[in-house]
């Protein structure tokens, strides 16, 4: 009777072991999957960022020529009313 319960103690350990080994490679395999998937993930989030930052640059190089546009418009406004203040005393005619 003790050999037969030393038997099914080695057997039950025996699969214990076998079965843990096999759950360790599971996790290295998956764990390596994962490890490989984030590298593709990193590298295209790189990409995503680069086309991300030279839109960025072209929405900034637009948005300063259309500052030195509306400044430059401004300045001709502006000389224009300093033109229509000084030709208005001119304009006035007897009627």
């Amino acid at each position: 009777m003790e050999q037969a319960i030393l038997a099914m103690l080695g057997i039950i350990l025996t699969l214990m072991l076998y079965l843990d080994r096999g759950r360790r490679a599971d996790i290295a395999q998956l764990r390596t999957e994962t490890n490989e998937g984030f590298k593709g993930a990193r590298a295209e989030n790189a990409k995503i960022s680069d086309d991300m930052n030279d839109g960025f640059k072209q929405v900034h190089s637009r948005l300063d020529k259309l500052t030195d546009v509306v400044m430059d418009l401004c300045r001709r406004v502006g000389r224009l009313e300093g033109r229509a203040e000084v030709s208005e005393p001119e304009t006035d005619t007897p009627q």
